[in-house]
């Protein structure tokens, strides 16, 4: 993480003349945009209701992987990212593989997304646990939080770090259980209701935190100036 707007745009901040701000325009932004949302919803919508009505898999993933084909089709008329089209391409003919496949079963659709999570939450994880956490870095490109490692603002920027960890295991915790039971439908219904709902939450407590954080420290060392 070496751009500030980079890292802004992810956690759906925009910039303002007074630095980084976040709105609702920036955080739906943040969540992919309206195509992007509807990226995360309607395939896995739609693969939940095609496979209940047929209780055959290759219609539900046709149906969804049709409908993500369509979205990626779309943002290459829209002359957006040709890299994420090609990422999203190849996730959506290995999701199709997984489930289709001698052996494979209807649930095996969402196994990309749950090596997805447990990639993330390990990166955050594995920040905290050599004692750098993500989040500090973030706030330091940001804020220009300076020294926090070695100040009071290390254990909160850690525990900002915790919650993202725990955002994704969160999602494994749920989604795994119906994977393995085999409960299509609940395991998509989870998709679509952790999917950009619940990170979005999760982007808009990340702003709050971070701000109260650069804002004591900047206070702090205010009060050590005069």
């Amino acid at each position: 993480m070496s751009n500030p707007d980079d890292v802004a745009r992810r956690l759906g901040l925009e910039k303002s003349e007074n630095g980084y701000d976040l709105n609702s325009k920036s955080l739906l932004a943040g969540i992919g945009g309206p195509l992007g949302i509807a990226e995360a919803v309607l395939p896995a919508t739609t693969f939940s209701i095609v496979y209940a009505v047929t209780s055959e898999a290759v219609y539900a993933v046709g149906g969804a992987a049709g409908l993500s084909l369509i979205f990626i089709l779309a943002r290459l008329v829209r002359r957006q990212s040709l890299q994420q089209a090609v990422i999203g391409a190849l996730a959506i003919a290995l999701a199709a593989f997984l489930a289709l496949r001698d052996g494979g079963q209807a649930a095996d659709y969402f196994l990309p997304g749950f090596f997805t999570n447990a990639a993330y939450g390990f990166a955050f994880l594995l920040s905290v646990l050599i004692r750098r956490p993500l989040m500090g870095y973030a706030a330091q490109l940001l804020f220009g939080l300076q020294g926090w490692r070695e100040s009071g603002q290390y254990k909160r920027l850690r525990l900002v770090t915790i919650i993202w960890v725990g955002f994704f295991a969160a999602r494994l915790a749920v989604q795994v259980p119906f994977y393995i039971a085999n409960e299509v439908e609940l395991l998509a219904a989870s998709r679509v209701v952790m999917g950009a709902p619940a990170y979005a939450g999760l982007l808009a407590l990340t702003w709050i935190m971070l701000k109260r954080i650069a804002r004591d420290a900047q206070g702090k060392l205010e009060a050590e100036n005069k």
